[in-house]
């Protein structure tokens, strides 16, 4: 997984990175670091303008043109467009609260912005998105995620950060900025 992720970092570098290095506008900012004087360290620092130019260029089964089909199986008879816009309806509030003897898991909408933050006795998980960036993810059709729209809506909303992951042995960042240099 960390040589996959090292290696997409450095052909995204490479391909795009002269090409792009004096553009406008905001940065996708992505950092990796193991615990220990060894541990791996990885740094991505991309504009959202590139990102968004190489999405349509990656064709798997599961991803084209830059929508990632999710196969609705399970979740088949639910309407999650229906349930974005009732939760957007809402007022802000912890929905779903979670206090397991080993996880606590929380779901809530705080000004605009949905919450998903969970606990366990290894990883702190925070995920802040804003909802009309989740909106814009199902905009296209019933069984796939369309990341060029929740792209340009981040571009749109601007800057902070996105993920973040503490365990007992690495960190994980995702942040949006207007710095090309992720400080």
């Amino acid at each position: 997984m960390k040589q996959k992720l090292m290696t997409l970092a450095v052909v995204i570098c490479l391909t795009a990175g002269t090409a792009f290095a004096g553009a406008q506008g905001h940065w996708l900012h992505v950092r990796v670091q193991e615990d220990g004087h060894d541990g791996d360290r990885v740094s991505v620092n991309i504009p959202l303008s590139v990102v968004q130019a190489i999405l349509p260029a990656i064709e798997t089964n599961e991803f084209r043109n830059g929508r990632i089909n999710i196969g609705r199986g399970e979740i088949e008879d639910i309407d999650l467009h229906e349930i974005l816009q009732a939760f957007r309806d809402a007022p802000d509030a912890d929905f779903v609260t979670i206090d397991g003897q080993d996880e606590s898991v929380r779901v809530s909408k705080e000004g605009g912005f949905l919450l998903v933050n969970v606990d366990d006795d290894n990883d702190r998980v925070r995920v802040r998105l804003p909802l009309d960036v989740v909106e814009a993810l199902l905009s296209g059709d019933d069984d796939e995620l369309d990341l060029i729209a929740a792209l340009d809506a981040l571009a749109d909303h601007g800057g902070g950060d996105l993920v973040t992951v503490e365990s007992d042995d690495e960190s994980i960042r995702v942040w949006i900025d207007t710095d090309d240099d992720g400080e």
